[in-house]
């Protein structure tokens, strides 16, 4: 069976699972956990000044901010086990990291060159 990525690229990808998939999670379940919203120096982030901004719930972002880190975690861990159906999940964290200014950004846009450029051929010999 074929993996989805070359195995250079699951490495990058863990790192990409790591920091903004593992730190979204974190930042998202902060405040059904603690009770406080989670926030750097005095800020909360771009996505919550944007949700205050247009009035929607500040835990409608939050659990956006879960589901994407969320995704990154299964996707990546479905990929290193060979499944070709976190493909999708994979690249929807990516996209989803590319909205996030910052370091999200270009783990972002970092993972979305793994996922599109470093695909296995289909008849090449897995090792």
């Amino acid at each position: 069976m074929p993996r989805p990525v070359r195995p250079v690229a699951l490495v990058i990808l863990t790192a990409c699972m790591l920091y903004p998939g593992l730190g979204l999670l974190y930042q998202g379940l902060y405040p059904f956990v603690a009770g406080d919203w989670f926030n750097l120096v005095g800020q909360q982030g771009p996505w919550m000044d944007m949700a205050r901004h247009f009035g929607l719930p500040l835990l409608v972002v939050a659990g956006v901010k879960s589901a994407l880190g969320a995704a990154w975690i299964f996707g990546v861990l479905g990929l290193w086990a060979g499944d070709g159906r976190a493909y999708p999940l994979a690249v929807l964290a990516a996209f989803g990291s590319l909205l996030y200014p910052g370091g999200e950004m270009v783990m972002g846009a970092i993972g979305l060159i793994c996922l599109i450029f470093f695909r296995e051929k289909p008849d090449t010999v897995p090792a």
